[in-house]
């Protein structure tokens, strides 16, 4: 192999690590956002759920 051919093989390579990279970025924005709407979901969830027990008991009525 010669020098040149070498040289050649090293920049493929490079740009496909940095592609490799990217991608790995990328997904770990992708779970972190996704992770950010589950957490989101349950606090609503669960916001929901304190309302409909209070509507149950009563707690949530004004006057009589």
């Amino acid at each position: 192999m010669s020098l040149i051919e070498v040289l050649v093989a090293m920049t493929v390579l490079g740009l496909g690590l940095f592609a490799v990279a990217g991608l790995q970025v990328r997904g770990l924005q992708a779970t972190e956002s996704a992770l950010r709407s589950t957490q989101e979901t349950y606090v609503g969830q669960g916001l929901l759920e304190q309302a409909r027990a209070k509507e149950k008991t009563g707690e949530g009525q004004v006057g009589p």
